[in-house]
């Protein structure tokens, strides 16, 4: 083996040796977690169950937790779809208007720092025991991240490029629709990410009153029986299903800028 082809070898080595430790690092740290939460639960009964009456729960009942997962699902998409299209209006509203900032933010604020369980019970007596509610929680949940992402991505653009557009005479549509939406597409795709977990956070705190149906009313009734498994495999799901998509979001990005 000549020198060129030792230095080839170990560049590869080096190579692999990242990718390795990215695939066992977090293989590590969840044994690690298993065997602490197996520890607890073995001696500490009334804080965790063992796993594997976890997987037997799951195991025995699939079928009642895809219903109750595609009932909060259902909702955390619609509002995320809600909330996120709602952001990013008002932020291009506000960039190409700015009295608007002052009148926006401050309530877009707001209902951010509105706990979703004080806002629950309101929506219930207003839109009764429906979907309804949750929809529009989740939208909440999802606006603000959406609007002060969109508007980071929005202001973000190059001067030098906005002076070409400008110099062509190119309306605001036009810098808008090839300039600024574009440049965001980074900014936009990271709003996109937190808006979709808080929708699905605020689908599942809406649901622990007004339904019986859904993850979140599926863990009220597990504590209110004391039902450790069915608990757990409730928390569980809404975890992975969050990401999940998340994990949606970014192929859409790669998808997205690789076309753009």
């Amino acid at each position: 083996m000549n020198g060129r082809s030792m230095r080839e070898e170990a560049a590869r080595h080096r190579a692999t040796l990242p990718r390795m430790a990215r695939l066992l690092a977090p293989l590590v740290v969840f044994l690690l977690l298993g065997a602490g939460w197996q520890w607890v639960a073995l001696n500490l009964k009334s804080i965790l169950p063992p796993l594997g009456s976890v997987f037997l729960e799951l195991a025995a009942r699939p079928g009642f937790y895809l219903l109750h997962l595609w009932t909060t699902l259902s909702a955390a998409l619609s509002g995320f779809a809600i909330g996120a299209a709602i952001g990013v209006i008002l932020a291009i509203l506000i960039v190409h208007f700015q009295v608007l900032r002052a009148a926006i933010l401050p309530v877009a604020l707001m209902l951010n720092v509105t706990p979703v369980v004080a806002i629950s019970p309101a929506l219930i007596v207003a839109f009764g025991f429906n979907a309804v509610p949750h929809i529009i929680v989740a939208a909440i949940s999802a606006f603000l991240p959406m609007l002060i992402n969109a508007l980071t991505g929005l202001r973000a653009t190059d001067r030098d490029a906005e002076d070409v557009f400008r110099s062509l005479a190119a309306s605001r549509i036009e810098t808008l629709w090839h300039l600024r939406l574009p440049s965001s597409l980074p900014h936009l795709f990271a709003g996109a990410r937190l808006a979709i977990a808080a929708a699905m956070v605020g689908s599942i705190v809406s649901e622990f009153m007004g339904t019986s149906k859904g993850i979140g009313a599926t863990i009220i009734m597990a504590t209110t029986y004391l039902n450790l498994p069915q608990m757990w495999v409730a928390i569980f799901i809404s975890a992975l299903t969050s990401l999940g998509l998340i994990g949606l979001v970014d192929l859409a990005e790669r998808a997205v800028i690789r076309w753009a």
